[in-house]
């Protein structure tokens, strides 16, 4: 139900911008979405042909595009799709002249994939044997290459059948004519890829993550750096008819990119970014035949941006909503420990500290007191105040006079303790001064887990202090007339 939902979000998304931004706007609209363009999606062949072969695309480019973007190679697809436009024109160069059909794919592809593969082993043997960056050797052979190529182009435009080529299908892109067993090359070149992939796993992950150490290992780094080469110059290749050479990077980077939002693992983002780059490419081509004036490679990109979008928002791992709402809860995590320490130690400091054992109820105290411990704005204690009283941590006995309660005692105990522990430590390992040990204690003390407690009540405590809460190793209350804080404070 996610993925149709997806899907139909796309499709609406890119109806309404085309509805919005089409230069010969409504009327313009209808006369490209028809009755007749709609009714291909469910009985038209050449249709289904299409969203097969561009879905098994995006799938094999999603895949490859990991591996690109961690060897920080996102790029190396643009330069070898530039580099093959001098392939294609002098693939049909040499078709004419030998009487051959130069626009059979048969033909134009195997130019382009020779031309391909010189131009990503030219960016290889620059940056192995010279001192040219590899960001500098894939802008060179890209312009290079592309303004051969542009040079032939405008040769075979005054040649009498060369503008009947349709090489220009190929600079943007034309799903349209994708046929059986172009989807059926699509379909067992990105097997073979993702075959090889899984054959060849652990020397593809080592040489992503660690090249020096795949290299003292011995396994053939450059063999499996060519690999990755004519892995991508592959999609690259076959994917220049359904996207076009200017935005077939799109496949490899954009659903890479976007997975990197959803999971830090290795296999699992290979697997996230085929979904995309699969979803992206039907639903691009799916646009492009209902709609036959939006090229099938922009609506393709543009599907790939918003899928993007939705990811760089709502990512579990790194989504900006998500990294938003984990920092939220963090700061209210740390706003709870620090209102309790503070109430603890205002009650100390009247001879009322709480224990945690047989009192149900602390001492009561006025909230506006705690400012002489806890340096925070009054509006800012009330919510908080409010918000323990939710969870069950105070009690409110008049109008500005509060309680903790029995669960508020044991965990405002735990909060004194585990940073009088951290301040005992620190005093250990350190010649510091009792403001810069409770700063350290401050930091420190929200990432503490169970087992580093543990620890510190091993190793630090001992006997002598067992499960009581330690003496306070600064006066408590005493503010740092430097930035008028308390030393509790911590920066929120």
């Amino acid at each position: 139900m996610i993925l149709f939902g997806i899907m139909f979000g796309v499709i609406f998304g890119m109806l309404w911008e085309c509805l919005s931004f089409h230069t010969l706007g409504i009327a313009m609209l209808l006369e490209t979405v028809t009755v007749d363009s709609v009714a291909p999606l469910t009985f038209d062949y050449n249709t289904r042909v299409v969203v097969v072969g561009t879905s098994l695309l995006g799938f094999a480019g999603g895949a490859i595009g990991v591996l690109l973007l961690l060897r920080k190679r996102a790029l190396i697809g643009d330069a070898i799709a530039h580099a093959t436009l001098p392939g294609l024109a002098l693939a049909f160069f040499i078709a004419t002249s030998l009487q051959i059909d130069g626009k059979s794919l048969w033909v134009l592809l195997p130019g382009a994939a020779i031309t391909g593969l010189i131009g990503a082993m030219t960016v290889v043997v620059i940056r192995t044997f010279s001192p040219i960056k590899e960001d500098a050797a894939m802008g060179i052979v890209l312009s290079v290459f592309f303004g051969a190529g542009i040079a032939m182009m405008r040769i075979i435009q005054q040649m009498p059948d060369g503008y009947a080529a349709g090489l220009e299908a190929f600079i943007f892109g034309k799903t349209a004519s994708m046929r059986f067993q172009d989807a059926w090359l699509i379909a067992v070149s990105g097997a073979t890829i993702i075959g090889l992939l899984v054959l060849f796993r652990r020397q593809v992950e080592l040489m992503c993550f660690d090249e020096s150490l795949a290299r003292t290992q011995g396994w053939p780094v450059a063999i499996v750096d060519i690999g990755l080469m004519a892995a991508a110059t592959t999609i690259v290749i076959v994917g220049l008819q359904a996207v076009g050479m200017i935005l077939i990077i799109a496949m490899l980077v954009i659903p890479a990119a976007a997975a990197r939002f959803w999971t830090w693992r290795f296999w699992p983002t290979i697997a996230t970014s085929s979904f995309i780059g699969c979803i992206g490419a039907a639903s691009g081509a799916i646009i492009s035949t209902m709609a036959p004036r939006v090229p099938s490679g922009a609506a393709i990109v543009i599907v790939l941006v918003i899928l993007f979008s939705f990811s760089a928002l709502f990512g579990r791992k790194n989504g900006t909503v998500w990294r938003w709402a984990r920092r939220f809860q963090q700061r209210r995590e740390t706003d709870q420990q620090h209102l309790l320490r503070s109430i603890y130690e205002w009650l100390e400091l009247k001879g009322a500290k709480p224990h945690d054992f047989g009192q149900t109820r602390s001492e009561s105290f006025l909230l506006n007191e705690l400012e002489f411990v806890r340096n925070w704005s009054p509006s800012r204690l009330a919510r908080t105040a409010n918000r323990f009283q939710r969870d069950g941590l105070l009690v409110q006995l008049s109008q500005n006079r509060w309680a903790l309660t029995a669960t508020g005692i044991q965990q405002c105990v735990r909060a004194i303790r585990q940073h009088r522990l951290l301040e005992l430590y620190f005093a250990q390992i350190a010649n510091l001064s009792p403001e810069a040990i409770d700063r350290g204690a401050d930091y420190s003390e929200h990432a503490l887990d169970d087992q580093m407690l543990a620890e510190l009540e091993r190793d630090i405590a001992g006997a002598s202090i067992g499960y009581a809460v330690p003496d306070s190793l600064h006066p408590i209350g005493n503010v740092n007339s430097s930035n008028g804080q308390s030393r509790n404070e911590a920066n929120p």
